[in-house]
């Protein structure tokens, strides 16, 4: 590959430098790539050897992530399976489909603990649909599921798809997913500081982590259902769901108590009722635990663009800052109002900018709109743009991303799909560009073959052009805004705001702004928009509850469970998902 710290010779290689000298755009370095992960090369090396119950390493290195501090102070015993907060145990059978398992035991317990909605989500359509290199008994990872998740081909009910564990055909036809997922957030204890992994558990649920599996002794104890390993990094074979911890939990032969609360996928016959407690002294143990958070209704969003069905398989870039762009053609006349990108470290700053025509010239022009904000844990991301983009049917539009990353250390900055040990996507020229500084894009494909930016457009739903964004739950006297997320309009606006389709009077911008809230601003808002066309618009409307102070951040299930108690005390009943609250 070639980089500016190579020697040229000749005065072909003065006029080069020369050039340089007077425009640092003159003269761009090539993109370099990541390593491959080195856990991913030894297990290819190894996975003959140890036992493998379906974990296979991500083709990208997560040992740069470090623990995020926290404020909060976790409880000394937290425990998901007395608060309602998990799902039912499964049984993989001779199948390596345990991340399956723990994906969709992360997704249930978020479902359950955030809408009160009970799922039964098929395992067997994620290993059946990955989409990889692998065998759909041969395992997986976090970003597979994730992949899997953010292109919405899932996930299905278990009632759809069975799990069976020699099936391989994928379903055909395959219904539309259940939920459509939004947020993949990475989370990282280093055998130290348990915090960031424990909040986390509290305020979303259950999380898919990777584990070294011997379930024999010394390793395992079947009279106390706990497990102490010590074995060496790049070890991990299994992966399972974290439901809790208990600091006074007592595990043999471990220098010290305390344990996290994990559900296996080897059925209620196994452990304590198909759950098991890990010490926290245990050397490849929840280390690496994954999310999968913010589940919207499936009709929610519209068409989604995307060249990236396999997600992050690798980085590349610039030191710490990159850029990078799509280039997607419209298949409807329809509004953009969102994108979809991935943070490949922790404290990733982005600026999202919407275009509503192709590259020219290696640059982008007619920018419609721009966000930008700090994702703080590595992961997938869809963040709702502040204004819709309208296109056309044939029409060609374009996203580009400023990534800035704290450092460059087994990342770079640039999320990428692309070939990798385990990963064979495909790719075109003419579709995700690349740039050091933000001008003078280059095609990809150009240095990567089969190689796409892992960015996605979002359109919205053919019924929901307004969308009304803001908090759901609020503590009394906190602070609320509601802002509208609009379409492009016609001339001036007026905008009209309801709460409980009541008319707020004085309320007449696209931001609806309250700076203390108390409880009777419990309700549902919408916002009505009318442009000089005279097309009238109507949001879809949102419901915010008021809480006492103190109340939030209230943690798993105990939250449904107490607000749906005060509302009941109020005559108020919850509907969970998007029905809202009705009064009786």
């Amino acid at each position: 590959m070639i980089t500016m710290r190579m020697v040229y010779k000749g005065w072909t290689s003065f006029l080069l430098m020369g050039l340089m000298f007077l425009s640092p755009l003159a003269y761009a370095q090539l993109p370099e790539k990541a390593p491959v992960n080195p856990a991913l090369l030894n297990w290819l090396g190894n996975k003959d050897g140890e036992p493998n119950y379906g974990y296979v390493p991500s083709s990208i290195d997560w040992s740069h992530l470090t623990v995020s501090p926290s404020k909060d102070v976790p409880p000394a015993q937290y425990d998901l399976r007395t608060t309602g907060g998990v799902t039912s145990v499964k049984n993989q059978g001779s199948c390596g489909s345990c991340w399956s398992h723990a994906a969709c035991a992360a997704l249930e317990s978020w479902l359950r603990i955030n809408t009160a909605e009970i799922f039964d989500l098929s395992e067997n359509h994620m290993k059946n649909n990955h989409g990889f290199l692998l065998d759909h008994c041969y395992g997986g990872n976090n970003e597979m599921a994730t992949a899997y998740l953010a292109r919405w081909d899932g996930p299905l009910l278990e009632s759809e798809d069975p799990y069976t564990p020699s099936s391989s055909v994928p379903l055909d036809p395959t219904p539309p997913p259940q939920k459509l997922l939004t947020a993949a957030p990475i989370f990282t204890y280093d055998g130290i500081d348990r915090t960031e992994v424990q909040n986390a558990i509290m305020t979303y649920g259950a999380l898919s982590t990777m584990m070294y599996m011997n379930d024999i002794p010394p390793y395992y104890d079947s009279a106390t259902h706990t497990y102490y390993s010590t074995m060496p990094q790049m070890n991990e074979n299994h992966m399972v769901a974290v439901v809790g911890w208990d600091d006074s939990k007592v595990v043999p032969a471990a220098p010290g108590a305390g344990a996290w609360i994990c559900k296996n996928s080897w059925d209620t016959s196994w452990g304590e009722s198909g759950f098991f407690y890990i010490s926290y002294y245990d050397t490849l143990a929840v280390h690496r635990c994954t999310a999968f958070i913010d589940l919207e209704e499936p009709d929610a969003y519209g068409n989604i663009y995307q060249y990236d069905p396999l997600g992050l398989t690798g980085t590349t870039g610039w030191d710490t800052l990159g850029y990078a762009a799509n280039v997607f053609t419209a298949t409807a006349d329809e509004s953009i109002i969102a994108v979809g990108t991935y943070a490949t470290a922790d404290n990733t700053a982005y600026e999202i900018t919407v275009y509503n025509s192709g590259i020219s010239g290696g640059n982008f022009y007619n920018p419609v709109t721009t966000i930008s904000g700090t994702f703080e844990n590595a992961g997938y991301y869809l963040v709702d743009l502040p204004s819709a983009m309208n296109v056309t049917s044939g029409q060609q539009f374009s996203v580009k991303v400023r990534f800035e990353i704290p450092v460059v250390d087994e990342v770079y900055s640039i999320p990428v799909e692309m070939p990798s040990l385990i990963a064979g996507p495909t790719a075109s020229t003419g579709q995700s560009y690349v740039s050091q500084y933000g001008t003078n894009f280059m095609d990809i494909t150009g240095q990567e073959a089969n190689t796409n930016v892992c960015i996605k457009a979002i359109a919205a739903a053919p019924d929901k052009t307004v969308r009304v964004m803001g908090r759901h739950w609020v503590e009394e006297g906190d602070p609320a805004t509601f802002t509208a997320m609009l379409p492009v309009l016609v001339g001036v606006p007026t905008f009209e705001w309801y709460k409980d389709e009541v008319l707020i009077v004085g309320a007449e911008s696209d931001t609806y702004f309250i700076p203390a809230v108390t409880f009777a601003d419990t309700g549902m808002y919408k916002i009505i928009v009318t442009d000089e066309s005279k097309e009238i618009m109507e949001s879809v409307p949102f419901e915010m509850l008021v809480l006492a102070e103190g109340s939030l951040p209230v943690s798993g299930i105990v939250a449904v469970g107490v607000i749906v108690l005060l509302l009941s005390v109020v005559g108020i009943r919850w509907m969970p998902g998007k029905k809202g609250l009705q009064v009786e």
